[in-house]
């Protein structure tokens, strides 16, 4: 299977879950992850030796969602959006290794520049998975989850 098709089986995921169950934070970065998935496919280079060199489209893609998720950290009451913003930090610094280093780093790039956008996929799918049932415990009832509908001392907490 190829890198890109078990991304895209993430990324539908991740982002359904934000939309059906998370709150205005998971839906605002669920929004820049899939408009920077896009983006990213089309500016990327479609040579042979693709991470061979730097990505100069990648990296304005990697520095506007950078900035947005800066933004969603700045203004969310959570702290999860402090590591969505640190891990898109970390990819931004990725495009250093090529830009920095005439020497050709292939893998590296290629690890640095894909690994973080995992990591932001997966957290949105836990912060996403968990945000209904924190507010179905603090509204007491949720329709479509009957087993948050227990008591406050029940043993699901």
């Amino acid at each position: 299977m190829s890198i890109l098709i078990l991304y895209v089986m993430l990324l539908v995921p991740a982002c359904g879950l934000a939309v059906f169950w998370g709150g205005a934070a998971e839906r605002l970065v669920a929004a820049v992850v899939l408009t920077g998935s896009i983006a990213s496919l089309l500016v990327a280079n479609d040579r042979p030796h693709r991470w061979h060199g730097s990505e100069p489209g990648l990296l304005i893609v990697d520095l506007a969602m950078l900035i947005a998720f800066a933004a969603i950290m700045l203004h969310s009451k959570r702290y999860w959006p402090i590591w969505t913003t640190a891990a898109q930090l970390l990819t931004v610094g990725a495009h250093l290794g090529p830009i920095l280093r005439s020497a050709h780093i292939a893998i590296p790039f290629a690890f640095g520049e894909q690994i973080w956008s995992w990591f932001i996929l997966i957290q949105l799918i836990v912060v996403s998975a968990t945000a209904m049932p924190r507010r179905a415990r603090r509204s007491g009832t949720c329709s479509s989850m009957p087993i948050l509908n227990a008591p406050e001392n029940s043993p699901i907490d």
